[in-house]
């Protein structure tokens, strides 16, 4: 031992930092000195993942946390994305024995992952089977887990979940939900900036969250940047979780919520970046909804007409016209329902949009999946578009570029930094798209991450194929406009959202 201490810093700190995480944070108990060591190789923040396809739900976990593990890092967040057709409680309380219950986990579902592939580094996307019905055999098994860890140092992060009243009538407590954000983010932040950097949010799939998320855009800053999936499973295990009282409260959705910590010296400043790529375009008349019919809770067959018209709608005819106007094929159709959302406060209503895929039609009748519309609703059709999707996601590339560290320059014959002393520099990504867009839409399965992996090729990156995400830039562009009454979080349909996470030093 004696030997060993005569080792350079310098040594010793190339030695520590090839450790996985587990022999690191043993490494950093050993003395003063190792502690120290390591602390300066985790000064910075990280994102690490890990993707296993194993049809075995413990080897899946065991190798996807083996990878995500494998370098440095102390874990203040876990967010694991599993298989359908995996047990998600399971699959979470395993992963909560390993990582330790300091570590906030999330534990969701997920119909399809984009991950860098171990060996190669190429990001790769696998397709999860998402029909519930769907018999699934040792040959037919599109299971996996793709588990995403981060150190965040300059940020605190908390749990707090959306409830509401189980007694009847069963009220939203979007005001509780605000002030438990913002309650938290004084206690970290001060009261000088009581809004978070960064809301990740999971909703349950038995709940309808647009009205809500749409009374929470209107009362939560501009400048704290919302991102997740509105309609999931999800497993959170966390104090303010486990307490809550089930006979009388519901949980709707959780939120992870990142707040500055101003409360103690950091190093550094984390910032998040959001992009919003669309991709439906409107086609065809407004419809008036006159009725509707729902079927096993899962669907519902509407009776419309065309808005001023008198006479109902021949759908079929209607949608067959449609489909021989659309260019891509194949697509996707939806119908976009205005709904305004009253909030319990008396404030003033906010206008947003609801989407329904459009799922089959039968003379003056069509069906769409989901419920939530009712007789008197005005609708549009919309449609996929691959050239729409394509350009709005060359946009979000030009959006993040300027993020983009610039390649060394030729000075004195030798390669020097171009870039400024203290520029952001990217850490990893994350990305929640529409379970219709990917491989089998595209082609390709690039289409969706180009603006992060064309922009930072080598930076860890982790997505998820989701049943409806959804997006909120943390401020408007100078040359945007908004009404007042209008929802800004992005809920299209067949959308995806990008988030980059970066940093600079902040002194």
């Amino acid at each position: 031992m004696s030997n060993f201490c005569s080792v350079s810093d310098d040594i010793l700190t190339n030695i520590m930092s090839r450790l996985p995480a587990k022999p690191f944070a043993a490494a950093a108990c050993v003395n003063h000195l190792w502690n120290r060591i390591s602390d300066r190789i985790l000064s910075r923040p990280r994102l690490t993942s890990g993707l296993s396809l194993a049809e075995s739900p413990e080897i899946a976990v065991d190798e996807a946390l083996e990878m995500a593990l494998s370098k440095p890092i102390r874990p203040h967040f876990a967010i694991a994305f599993v298989g359908l057709h995996f047990p998600i409680e399971e699959i979470h309380n395993r992963i909560a024995s390993k990582i330790g219950a300091n570590t906030i986990l999330i534990t969701t579902a997920s119909l399809g992952t984009i991950d860098a592939d171990s060996i190669t580094n190429e990001l790769e996307e696998m397709k999860w089977e998402d029909d519930e019905d769907a018999v699934i055999t040792d040959d037919d098994m599109y299971l996996g887990v793709t588990m995403i860890i981060g150190f965040v140092p300059g940020l605190k992060i908390n749990v707090v979940p959306l409830l509401h009243t189980n007694t009847e009538p069963q009220v939203p407590m979007v005001d509780e939900f605000i002030s438990d954000v913002r309650d938290f983010t004084v206690l970290v932040a001060g009261n000088t900036n009581p809004e978070p950097v960064g809301i990740m949010l999971f909703g349950d799939h038995c709940r309808n969250l647009k009205p809500i998320l749409a009374e929470i855009d209107a009362k939560i800053s501009r400048e704290t940047v919302m991102i997740g999936d509105a309609h999931n499973y999800f497993v959170c295990t966390n104090a303010e979780v486990d307490n809550i009282d089930t006979t009388l409260y519901t949980v709707d959705a959780v939120a992870l919520v990142f707040a500055r910590d101003n409360l103690n010296n950091n190093e550094v400043e984390i910032k998040f970046h959001v992009g919003i790529s669309s991709g439906i375009i409107p086609i065809g008349p407004k419809i008036e909804i006159l009725d509707v019919l729902v079927h096993e809770g899962k669907t519902t067959w509407l009776f419309a007409r065309t808005q001023g018209e008198v006479w109902p709608l021949d759908a079929y005819n209607l949608i067959l016209s449609l489909h021989t106007l659309i260019i891509d094929k194949p697509y996707f159709l939806y119908i976009g329902v205005t709904k305004e959302a009253e909030p319990l406060d008396g404030g003033l209503s906010i206008k947003y949009t609801e989407f329904y895929e459009v799922i089959g039609t039968q003379q003056i009748m069509f069906s769409v999946a989901g419920t939530g519309i009712n007789p008197g609703d005005i609708c549009m059709f919309y449609h996929s578009d691959m050239d729409s999707a394509m350009g709005s996601s060359n946009d979000v590339y030009n959006r993040f570029h300027h993020l983009v560290e610039p390649p060394p320059r030729q000075a004195y014959g030798q390669l020097v930094s171009s870039s400024r002393s203290n520029r952001e520099k990217v850490f990893g990504g994350f990305m929640f798209a529409s379970s219709n867009r990917g491989d089998k839409h595209f082609g390709n399965s690039v289409t969706d991450c180009m603006p992060f992996y064309e922009n930072f090729p080598g930076v860890p990156f982790t997505g998820t194929f989701c049943f409806e995400p959804i997006g909120r830039s943390p401020v408007l562009e100078e040359e945007e406009e908004w009404q007042s009454d209008e929802n800004r979080f992005n809920m299209q349909a067949f959308n995806t959202i990008h988030l980059v996470m970066s940093y600079k030093k902040t002194a």
